[in-house]
């Protein structure tokens, strides 16, 4: 599973329909909706075997808004973050800033440059998740083109 910064996962591309993700990927394995406090939805599909989450969210017209690989060969320029401890993350990325702290174990690390975030569970890396890129101003996504073909 190849991450692509503010793009997608291999052919997956933030900013897809939900038509164009089930016709390539099949119907998912499961789907939950969350609600957000803003009074957004979002619409998560699950692959079990892919161990990829894919979220949908209504403030994006129900647009691919970010994809969380829980792959064990999740690469991301060609290095695999999944399963290193928190101080090999931060060796590796530096610039990582704590963004949530569930609980001791739980904490997920953002890349503001990149547009990234690393889960952490039981002491390592278990998730990344990739998100669109925005515009200075922070409000507007800036989707990535259309795949060719």
């Amino acid at each position: 599973m190849d991450v692509i910064p503010h793009t997608g996962i291999d052919a997956l591309r933030l900013g897809d329909s939900r038509e164009l993700i089930g016709a390539e990927l099949g119907p998912p394995d499961r789907t939950t909706r969350d609600r957000h406090e803003d009074g957004e939805v979002s619409e998560i599909w699950i692959y079990r075997l892919m161990r990829l989450e894919l979220s949908f969210d209504s403030e994006h017209d129900y647009r691919l808004a970010h994809i969380t690989s829980y792959h064990p060969y999740t690469l991301l320029r060609g290095f695999n973050p999944i399963g290193l401890t928190p101080k090999f993350l931060l060796q590796k990325y530096p610039h990582l800033d704590l963004d949530v702290e569930i609980t001791a174990d739980e904490k997920y690390y953002t890349d503001r440059v990149l547009d990234l975030t690393f889960g952490i569970a039981r002491g390592r890396v278990v998730s990344l998740t990739v998100f669109p890129q925005y515009d200075e101003g922070g409000e507007n996504v800036i989707w990535p083109p259309a795949a060719p073909g």
